[in-house]
């Protein structure tokens, strides 16, 4: 048979010894308990500042209920009651006109620690602080009382960290699960650009850093290409890995070729995101400015994360280099017209929803069946390839070239007149006359020159198909006139013969007569 003591505390046991969310539900279960077992008419929980000597209260229980509380209250001048708390783990105080016993309560928690660049699991002790208040005068705390008091407070602590337990593992898994969406997320994303955006937010909205930044690695993983940031705003920003500045190249260097799983430095966490051998790049996040510590488990789940996204970021871009491949044209190293022709559709939807300007030049190598029937094949490539160099070097960065057929390439000038797309037109001829066939057996020198043929928005057409014929009957007025120029439509207009009856096929449209004669 248990005596009265141990009946007690198994009763309290079998109460408060279930599962609970976290601390407060705990203390809400445990504080009632004490307050109807002796008939207590308050009963405080106090989180122990041990470094500043406060007691930071939490909750209070009278009556029916429960509430959170927010008080400090400062025993630094109280040196005999704080060696009386901590050396027996029970005192009374004599301040109040009723009698108050305090219990100290010690318990266990995993934590994470950053020192001198390395990040520690650690146990780390929680101590809290329990007040039993009595209003009538006359109700002291008896002996008996206060030795059960105590073993219920062991029991209490044993339960705390139980709790403190389930509620890491509660977050881990909900960690996991939020990880795993985002892993989900950025895998269903296509587009890399889209995906990196959605995986920082996600981070940096669930785990509530100051700021998270990913370092991304050039396909050889040999420098930083680009830099994606979020901050407690929400706002994502991108930078080019060429505005670092020389101290932070010089720390990514150091994560870059260790071979730790993580780097902490001026705490700032590194973790590189590593894919078999090769490194994608490197997530790093902080809490410089709130001062908040980095949870154990905050590190732990994303370090977990590293390998996933890594994959998932090595996917993204293997995607997008095979989407990249099947845009542009092997040999010239330009966009196909597949490409172009998307491109040029949504150009036009602009230009026409915010009254923009645009222009277009088809040009055509002169001569270029003869340059293959005299000097071969192979020079024939080389011309190609030369003018597609040019036309690369010559263009913005907003303009969209476009391997069309054959020979023949068409150019997207977004908000460009007919005079500025003269200019281009004028700087391409001049650059491209300036090539010379690298044929030995050639008697003189074979300098290349092009046919342009421009259209402009709105003015010469306000469709993709009409721009493309206008263009395409300037080209034909500069063949006409002897080639190796070029001409705007609008301007040609008296020159251009009536059409025939039957118009033939674009693909099927006759040669020039003066493309059979031999290369001047």
């Amino acid at each position: 048979m248990f005596d009265k003591k141990s009946y007690t505390l198994y009763k309290f046991h079998k109460q408060i010894n279930q599962s609970f969310q976290n601390k407060r539900e705990l203390l809400e279960c445990a504080l009632p308990a004490l307050r109807d077992l002796f008939k207590l008419d308050r009963v405080y929980f106090f989180n122990w500042q041990q470094e500043w000597a406060l007691l930071s209260l939490k909750m209070m229980c009278k009556k029916e209920y429960c509430m959170d509380m927010q008080e400090d209250i400062s025993v630094a001048n109280e040196p005999a009651f704080l060696r009386q708390l901590l050396q027996t783990g029970i005192a009374e105080t004599t301040d109040l006109s009723y009698p108050a016993l305090y219990v100290l309560i010690r318990w266990k928690r995993p934590s994470v620690e950053l020192k001198s660049g390395e990040i520690r699991s650690v146990l780390r002790e929680k101590v809290g602080v329990l007040r039993l208040e009595r209003f009538r005068k006359n109700r002291v705390f008896t002996p008996a009382e206060i030795d059960l008091i105590k073993d219920l407070g062991k029991e209490i602590s044993h339960n705390l960290y139980n709790t403190e337990i389930d509620q890491i593992k509660n977050q881990r898994l909900s960690m996991s699960t939020a990880l795993n969406d985002l892993s989900t997320i950025f895998a269903s994303s296509l587009r890399l650009n889209d995906g990196l955006e959605l995986i920082l937010k996600g981070v940096q909205r669930f785990f509530q850093f100051d700021r998270v930044h990913l370092y991304l690695t050039n396909s050889e993983g040999t420098r930083i290409k680009s830099v994606w940031g979020v901050d407690i705003s929400g706002t994502v920003t991108q930078e080019s890995g060429s505005s670092l500045g020389e101290e932070e190249k010089q720390i990514l260097k150091e994560v870059f070729e260790s071979s730790a799983t993580y780097r902490a430095r001026r705490s700032i966490v590194y973790i590189p995101l590593k894919l078999q051998r090769s490194k994608v790049g490197f997530l790093t996040f902080d809490n410089i400015l709130s001062r908040r510590k980095i949870g154990y488990l905050d590190f732990i789940s994303l370090q977990q994360f590293a390998s996933q996204m890594a994959l998932s970021i090595d996917n993204a871009r293997l995607f997008e280099r095979v989407q990249e491949l099947s845009n542009y044209d092997e040999l010239t190293k330009l966009p196909v017209r597949r490409y172009f022709n998307e491109k040029f559709a949504e150009e036009i939807y602009r230009s026409k929803r915010f009254g923009l300007s645009l222009s277009l030049i088809i040009m055509d190598i002169d001569w270029f069946k003869q340059i293959n029937d005299n000097h071969g094949h192979q020079i024939g490539d080389w011309a190609l390839k030369s003018v597609s160099k040019i036309i690369r070097s010559c263009l913005r960065q907003t303009d969209v070239p476009c391997r069309f057929g054959g020979d023949e390439m068409v150019i997207m000038l977004p908000r460009t007149n007919s005079e500025e797309a003269k200019i281009i037109a004028r700087r391409l001829k001049e650059r491209i006359h300036a090539i010379t066939l690298p044929d030995r057996d050639a008697l003189e020198p074979v300098h290349l020159s092009i046919s342009q043929g421009i259209a402009t928005f709105p003015s010469d057409g306000a469709t993709v198909e009409a721009l493309l014929e206008k263009a395409d009957k300037a080209l034909y007025v500069v063949k006409q006139r002897g080639r190796g120029d070029f001409a705007v439509y609008r301007e040609v207009l008296d020159q251009l013969q009536p059409e025939p009856e039957e118009q033939p096929a674009v693909a099927d449209k006759p040669k020039d007569a003066q493309e059979d004669k031999q290369l001047p």
